[in-house]
This record gives C-alpha cells, sequence and structure tokens, in this order.
C-alpha cells in the first residue's frame, strides 16, 4: 500500500510499511516511545530547495531506527490503495539525484510521482549526511 504525501508544491508516494507511527506534527523538544530526542525535518525542503513549507497543520510520518527516531513532516497525508505499475527510475534518472531517496515512480493522471524511500531518508538524516 502506498501513501499519498503532499509537500507545500509536490506530490510523491511511500509505501505505508516504511512509517512506523503517522500522527500530527511534534511539538518542539519532543521524544520518541524509548525516551530519545525525536529528530524533526520538513522532507518537501529536503526534496526540492524551492518547496518552502506554508504555515499551518501538518503531519508527521515517524520512521523508528535502531538509534534514533525521525520524524518528516509533511501538508498532507492520504491513504492509495495498492498500486501496481510501479516503475524502477531509468540508470541515467538515478544517477542524477541529489541522494539516492527514490524507489521508482508511478504514472498517474496528472504525470509520473516519485517513491519515496522513506526509511533510506531517515537513515541519512539521523547520520548526519548532508544532501
Amino acid at each position: 500500500m502506498l501513501l499519498d504525501l503532499r509537500t507545500a508544491g509536490r506530490r510523491y508516494f511511500a509505501p505505508r510499511s516504511h512509517i512506523d507511527l503517522l500522527g500530527p506534527a511534534p511539538l518542539p523538544g519532543a521524544r520518541d516511545a524509548r525516551g530519545r530526542p525525536l529528530l524533526v525535518r520538513d522532507l518537501g525542503p529536503l526534496l526540492d530547495p524551492l518547496d518552502h513549507t506554508v504555515p499551518g497543520r501538518r503531519q508527521a510520518l515517524t520512521v523508528t531506527l535502531r538509534r534514533r527516531s525521525v520524524a518528516l513532516l509533511v501538508q498532507r497525508v492520504e491513504s492509495l490503495a495498492a498500486h501496481t505499475g510501479i516503475q524502477p527510475l531509468a540508470p541515467l534518472l538515478a544517477r542524477r539525484l541529489r541522494a539516492p531517496w527514490v524507489l521508482g515512480a508511478v504514472a498517474v493522471d496528472d504525470g509520473p510521482v516519485l517513491i519515496l524511500d522513506l526509511r533510506r531518508i531517515a537513515t541519512d538524516l539521523a547520520l548526519g549526511a548532508t544532501v
């Protein structure tokens, strides 16, 4: 099952299995279920520097890693049924990405939508990787 994620200016899909907790954006200084500080980042600007956050209510996609939990913030989340038309990115396109955070793409009515690897994004953020 894929989730339809909306940032301020973009649309992405992500496997529901990558997300351990889905809920409202956490308050500053929030901790995860194990009492560790929660790393919170806005997903839009991570993927596109021009995708700026707009004021309003946001949703948190929390990914629990071995040593840390990461909450990725988006404007809106919607459920989708299982999608069968997932296509891997061509090697030429994959090499041009700033980071290897895309699993593939799905063709929908208004064009292709990228499928994000939220576990990889969370791991890179937890390790302090800069993109």
